[in-house]
């Protein structure tokens, strides 16, 4: 499957979908990149205001698109089936390389109204289907800040393991911060009880 670019597939469980993103969800989408603006800033780098706009939003969908196209990303919305598959966030392997590292780094942001629910759980995992099953890889890697504790409890459940720290990793909201670094193989994801 080197080389293969995957087709753009949805990915269900009971209560959390992931479908990858387009151009058609430019509006709902940016409304829910408004809505949660300070719950993710802490975690992102920093965004001009034009980000937080439908022009910057459609920006950010037209490289998605154009990212599944080349095989170098592959991003995907976070629906609520509960609720009508309503967007509530966003989760995204980015960075794949294939040939002999095969392997892509995962982000991720899911509402702050509906923290706790276990939807961006859910969606890691279902994005692990999607990388390992869908896309070929071999590897997947997030990386959170070690005082993101509630992104560490989300990747320690969907089953990555702990790898080390990273040293000033990324800039993040105008800091180079330190980050956990996690991972899932093939292996990993094959070992899994299901």
């Amino acid at each position: 499957m080197i080389g293969h670019v995957p087709a753009r597939i949805r990915l269900d469980a009971e209560r959390t979908a992931i479908r990858p993103l387009g151009l058609r969800d430019v509006d709902e989408f940016t409304a829910a990149v408004v809505d949660n603006r300070h719950h993710t800033a802490p975690w992102e780098p920093i965004h001009a205001e034009a980000h937080y706009t439908r022009a910057g939003q459609t920006e950010t969908l037209r490289r998605d698109v154009e990212a599944w196209e080349l095989g170098t990303g592959y991003a995907f919305s976070v629906l609520d089936r509960e609720h009508g598959d309503a967007i509530i966030g966003r989760i995204a392997l980015g960075n794949v390389v294939q040939g002999a590292w095969r392997n892509a780094t995962l982000g991720y942001w899911t509402a702050s109204a509906l923290g706790g629910r276990g939807h961006a759980t859910t969606a890691a995992v279902l994005i692990c289907e999607f990388a390992f099953d869908h896309a070929g890889l071999h590897r997947v890697q997030p990386a959170v800040i070690p005082r993101n504790i509630r992104s560490i409890r989300v990747v320690e459940k969907a089953g990555f393991r702990h790898e080390g720290r990273a040293l000033r990793y990324l800039n993040i909201a105008g800091t180079w911060e330190d980050h956990e670094i996690y991972a899932m193989t093939l292996e990993d994801w094959q070992a899994r009880e299901r």
